[in-house]
C-alpha cells in the first residue's frame, strides 16, 4: 500500500487540529464569550468616550437630594419636577422610579403626581418583571396587565421571544395618566429585550417607549417581526435589528459624559430663573429635550458593571439605550456561522504561513494574521458597532500553528531519520571497504620479498580499486553532512551589496573605490562577466557627491551603433523612421549625476569618436539635431575585454582609452576569491530563506569549480539548488541539486591530497616528482604540492604509531627498495625539521611555540599531525635513527 506523501502527512495534522478546535469552539462558546467580553472592555478603553446624543438630559437624585428631601422622596417633589419640566417645555420625560405602592400617609401627593402626569409633556413610567424566560406559561398577573386596556397593546408587534414572570407595575391611576410604561429588565450584561410578553400583553423596553413618545408616534407606529423593529416618525423610519428579541448596548460614555444635573440643583435653578436670578444650570436649554429622571445616590439604586464604568447607575443604562436607538448604533454580534468561518480562515492562514512561507516569514506570518484579526476587530467595533470575536479564532490559530509546527518537525525528523539510515548504511559499507583496504595493505607490506611481481601488481591494482570505491562512498557520506560555516563575524565584510572576506582579494578594489568615490574623474572598471562591475559602479555613485542625482546605466554591447547613439545622445522628432517625438538621451538624463557605460569595449570606432567629444568637452548633439547641448556627467565605464590589446590592434581608440582610464578598478574573478565562495554561498542562501544549508560535498564542488560566469553564475546555481531542495521539502542542498556539470565534477571529485599522493607514488617519489605533479594538476604550485606531501607523510607517521619503517612502507605503497629509500630520506628531512629548535629543557607549552614557523605553509588539516609528532618526540616516544 502506497504511503502518503510528505506534503499530505504535513497537512493532515493541522487539518485534524483545525476540526478539533472548531468543535471545541462550539462546545465552549459560553466560556470563550467571557474572554471576548474582556477584549471588548479593552476596545472601549482604547476607543475612549464618544459624545452621546444631544437630545438626552439626565436628572439624577444624588446623596445631597437624599439628605435634604429624605428617602424615598415624597411624590410632591416628583410632581414639582414634572411641573417645572412642563413649564420649561421639555419634549419627553422618562421617570426611572417605581410607583408601585400608594403612600397612605400623603394620599394627596399621589393625586397631585397623577394630575401632573396627565398635564405634563409625555411621561414614561417604569415597570419590571421578577424573571424573564424564553417560553411562556400561565401567569397570575397577566389579567392585571390586560385590564390596563390599550396601555400594553401593540398590534403591529409579533409575539416576542421573551416572556415575563411576576409583573410589577405603577399604580393604576399613574398608568392611566402617563403616556406609556416600559420595563427596565436586562438579560445578562448589557442586553435589553425590546419587548416582553405576558399573557396577552406586550411590554416595551423603557428606553424604546421613551423614543416612541419623543418621536410623537402612537403605538401602531411601532412594528416588529421578531428580527427587526421599526418606528415610523414624522420624517423618517428608524430601524433596529434584534438578536433573539434583544439588543446589546453600545456605551458611548459614563454618566458624567451625558448632559446630567442633580435633582435639587435643577429645582433651584428653575426657581431662580422664574425670579430672574442667576442660575447654576441653564434650564432653558432643556427645551425639546428628552429628560430622564433616576437615582444615582450611593446604595439607593441599581448599578451595573460596564466597560465604561464598573458602577454605572441604571439611569445611565437607560440613557444609553435611548442614545443607541436615536443614533442607530446598537452593538451587533457575529453569529456562530461567521465565528466558525472566521476561525477556520484564521487557522488555515496561520498553518499555511508556518508550512509554506520562508524563514523568518513562517514565524512572522501567524503573528501578522493575529494582529490583522485584532485590528479588524477593533475597527469594526469603533466604526461599525460590530463585535467581532477574536478569542476563538486566535485559539484556533494557535492550535493549528502548534499542530503545523509539530507536523513539520515530525516530517523533517522523518527526513532526517531516512537520511541518517542511508548515511549509516553508507558508513558501514565504507568501514568494510576501509578494513579490506587495510588488510590488503598489510598483505602487501608484510610479505613483499616472497610475493611474485605479478601478484604484487595485482594486489596494488586491487588496492587502487578499493581506494576509488572508498572515495565514492566518502563523497556520498559527505553529501549527507552539512558544510561548516565559511566565515565569521570577524572575517566577513560587506560593501554596498558586495560580500567578501576582509583579508581576501576583494579588499584592495573595495578600499580603492572608497578612496576615489568622491572624485569626478572617469573610472574604468575591469573584470570578467558576472564579477559585479555594475555593483562597483553603483557603489562609486552612492559614495560620491552626486549620490542625490541620477545614476543611469547603459549596456553598450546590447545595442547597434545607430540605436546606441539615439539612446545615449537622444534624437529630434523626425530624425529617423519611427521618431514621432523628440527624446532626451541618457547623457541628458544623467546631467549632474553619473552614467555607467557597460561593455564599452564593444562599441564601434565611429561611435568612439562621438563619445570622446562628450568626455572632452561635455557637449553633444541629438540625432537629427543641430543644437549643441552641455552636460556635466561623471562617466564610469566597464568592460570584460583587454582594452590594451584592442588599442594595439587598432580596435579601440587610444585617446578614448586614456580618457576613460584615469582611474582603474580591477575586480578579481571568483576563481581567485576562494575565501569568498563560502561567504557568498551563505549570503545567497540567506536570501532564499528557509534556513537552507549546503552539504559538505556541495561546498567542495562549489569551491573547486572554475566559475566562468563568476558571482552571477554562483548566485544562479544557489537559486536553482534552493528551488529544487524546497520542492522536495529539504533544507540541505545536495549534489543532485547542482547543474549537471557541477554534479558530474562532484561525483568524480578526488581530494587534492589524494591526487598529490597518488601522482607522486606513480612517479616513484623521484626528485622531479613534486614539480611534475604541480604541472599535471595545473592549479597548484610546486610549494603547495610539497606541503601536501609533507602533511600526508606526517599523518602516516602518526597513524603508524611513530614507527618509521612502517610509515615508509605505507606512504610508498610499493615493493621497490629504491622507492623506500627515497621516502625514508624525505621522512628524515621532515622529522629533522620538526625537532630542530625544540628545547627539551622548557615546558611543552613553551617549547611548542617553535612550531609556528614550521606550520606556516602547511595546510590547516595537517597542523595537528605536526604538533603530535613534535610532542611525541618531546615526550621521548620516538627518536631519529
Amino acid at each position: 500500500m502506497a504511503q502518503p506523501s510528505i506534503e499530505a502527512r504535513t497537512l493532515r495534522a493541522p487539518g485534524l487540529a483545525l476540526l478539533a478546535a472548531i468543535l471545541g469552539i462550539i462546545l465552549l462558546r459560553a466560556p470563550l464569550a467571557v474572554l471576548d467580553d474582556q477584549v471588548n472592555t479593552l476596545h472601549y478603553s482604547v476607543r475612549g468616550a464618544v459624545p452621546p446624543d444631544t437630545n438626552i438630559v439626565v436628572i439624577y437624585i444624588d446623596d445631597a437630594a437624599v439628605r435634604v428631601l429624605g428617602w424615598p422622596l415624597r411624590r410632591n417633589f416628583h410632581a414639582l419636577m414634572l411641573s417645572a419640566l412642563a413649564e420649561l417645555k421639555v419634549r419627553t420625560i422618562g421617570v426611572e422610579l417605581m410607583f408601585e405602592d400608594p403612600r397612605t400617609e400623603y394620599p394627596e401627593y399621589d393625586d397631585l403626581f397623577a394630575r401632573m402626569l396627565s398635564v405634563s409633556p409625555p411621561a414614561i413610567l417604569t415597570c419590571y418583571f421578577d424573571t424573564l424566560a424564553s417560553q411562556g406559561g400561565p401567569n397570575d398577573s397577566a389579567r392585571s396587565i390586560a385590564q390596563a386596556g390599550t396601555q400594553f397593546t401593540y398590534a403591529a408587534v409579533d409575539e416576542p421571544p421573551q416572556h415575563g414572570r411576576g409583573f410589577h407595575a405603577p399604580l393604576r391611576n399613574f398608568q392611566t395618566a402617563a403616556a406609556g410604561v416600559g420595563h427596565v429588565n436586562f438579560i445578562g450584561r448589557g442586553t435589553v429585550p425590546l419587548f416582553v410578553v405576558e399573557g396577552s400583553a406586550i411590554v416595551p423596553a423603557f428606553g424604546l417607549e421613551i423614543v416612541r413618545a419623543f418621536a410623537g408616534t402612537d403605538r401602531g407606529g411601532l412594528q416588529s417581526d421578531g428580527d427587526e423593529v421599526t418606528l415610523k416618525t414624522r420624517g423618517q423610519k428608524l430601524r433596529w435589528y434584534t438578536e433573539e428579541g434583544g439588543v446589546t448596548l453600545n456605551y458611548p460614555c459614563a454618566l458624567r459624559g451625558y448632559t446630567a444635573y442633580p435633582f435639587l440643583e435643577v429645582l433651584r435653578a428653575y426657581d431662580n430663573a422664574r425670579r430672574d436670578l442667576p442660575a447654576s444650570i441653564p434650564v432653558s436649554s432643556l427645551r425639546d429635550k428628552i429628560v430622564l429622571i433616576g437615582v444615582a445616590a450611593e446604595g439607593r439604586g441599581v448599578v451595573f458593571d460596564t466597560p465604561v464604568d464598573p458602577r454605572l447607575p441604571s439611569i445611565a443604562m437607560h440613557a444609553t439605550l435611548v442614545d443607541n436607538l436615536l443614533q442607530s448604533r446598537l452593538m451587533r454580534h457575529a453569529g456562530l456561522g461567521l465565528l466558525i468561518v472566521l476561525s477556520v480562515l484564521t487557522g488555515v492562514l496561520c498553518a499555511a504561513a508556518l508550512l509554506f512561507l520562508r524563514s523568518p516569514w513562517d514565524k512572522i506570518g501567524p503573528l501578522c494574521v493575529f494582529l490583522l484579526l485584532i485590528g479588524a476587530s477593533y475597527l469594526l467595533f469603533a466604526y461599525q458597532a460590530f463585535r467581532l470575536p477574536v478569542v476563538s479564532p486566535v485559539l484556533v490559530g494557535l492550535v493549528t500553528v502548534a499542530a503545523a509546527g509539530m507536523s513539520r518537525h515530525r516530517a523533517m525528523r522523518q527526513q532526517v531519520d531516512v537520511l541518517s539510515a542511508e548515511k549509516a548504511s553508507v558508513l558501514n559499507t565504507l568501514h568494510d571497504r576501509e578494513a579490506r583496504l587495510a588488510m590488503l595493505e598489510r598483505q602487501l607490506l608484510d610479505a613483499q620479498v616472497d610475493r611474485p611481481a605479478a601478484q604484487t601488481k595485482e594486489l596494488l591494482e586491487e588496492i587502487k580499486k578499493y581506494k576509488a570505491e572508498i572515495r565514492a562512498l566518502t563523497s556520498r557520506a559527505d553529501d549527507m553532512e552539512e558544510s561548516t560555516p565559511g566565515g565569521d563575524d570577524i572575517g566577513v565584510a560587506t560593501f554596498e551589496g558586495i560580500v567578501y572576506h576582509r583579508n581576501g582579494p576583494m579588499r584592495q578594489p573595495v578600499e580603492f573605490v572608497k578612496k576615489i568615490a568622491s572624485s569626478d574623474a572617469p573610472v574604468l572598471i575591469l573584470g570578467e562577466s558576472g564579477t559585479g562591475k555594475e555593483l562597483i559602479a553603483r557603489a562609486i555613485h552612492r559614495l560620491s557627491n552626486r549620490h542625490e542625482a541620477p545614476f543611469i546605466a547603459v549596456n553598450c554591447g546590447a545595442l547597434s551603433e545607430t540605436l546606441l547613439e539615439s539612446e545615449l545622445f537622444g534624437h529630434e522628432k523626425g530624425a529617423f523612421t519611427g521618431a514621432v517625438k523628440e527624446k532626451p538621451g541618457r547623457f541628458e538624463l544623467a546631467d549632474g549625476g553619473t552614467i555607467f557605460l557597460d561593455e564599452i569595449g564593444e562599441v564601434s570606432e565611429g561611435f568612439q569618436l562621438k563619445l570622446l567629444r562628450v568626455l572632452q568637452e561635455g557637449e553633444l548633439e541629438r540625432v537629427g539635431g543641430t543644437t549643441t547641448l552641455k552636460v556635466k556627467v561623471r562617466v564610469l565605464a566597464a568592460t570584460n575585454k583587454d582594452l590594451k590589446e584592442r588599442v594595439k590592434s587598432k580596435q579601440f581608440r587610444d585617446d578614448l582609452y586614456y580618457r576613460l582610464n584615469v582611474l582603474t578598478v580591477s575586480i578579481p574573478p571568483l576563481r581567485e576569491r576562494q575565501e569568498d565562495i563560502s561567504l557568498l554561498v551563505e549570503h545567497f542562501l540567506a536570501r532564499e530563506g528557509g534556513a537552507l544549508r549546503v552539504s559538505r560535498n556541495v561546498m567542495e564542488a562549489l569551491r573547486s569549480h572554475a566559475w566562468p560566469g563568476n558571482v552571477r553564475e554562483l548566485e544562479s546555481t544557489i537559486r536553482r539548488g534552493a528551488l529544487l531542495a524546497r520542492a522536495e521539502q529539504r533544507t540541505m542542498l545536495t549534489v543532485k541539486d547542482l547543474t549537471d556539470e557541477l554534479a558530474d565534477a562532484a561525483a568524480g571529485m578526488v581530494p587534492v591530497q589524494d591526487q598529490v599522493l597518488e601522482m607522486i607514488r606513480d612517479l616513484g617519489f623521484s626528485r622531479s616528482a613534486v614539480t611534475e605533479t604541480a604541472a599535471a594538476l595545473g592549479g597548484l604550485n610546486r610549494g603547495t604540492v610539497a606541503e601536501y606531501l609533507r602533511g600526508e607523510s606526517l599523518k602516516t607517521f602518526v597513524d603508524q604509531q611513530y614507527d618509521l619503517e612502517r610509515a615508509v612502507k605505507h606512504l610508498a605503497l610499493s615493493t621497490d627498495p629504491a622507492i623506500h629509500e627515497r621516502v625514508r630520506k624525505r621522512y628524515l628531512e621532515y622529522l629533522t625539521n620538526i625537532i630542530d629548535g625544540l628545547d627539551a629543557s622548557q615546558p611543552w607549552e613553551t617549547a611548542r611555540l617553535a612550531l609556528r614557523s614550521k606550520s606556516k605553509n602547511l595546510p590547516q588539516r595537517y597542523h595537528m599531525y605536526l604538533e603530535q609528532c613534535a610532542e611525541a618526540h618531546f615526550r621521548g616516544v620516538w627518536r631519529l635513527p
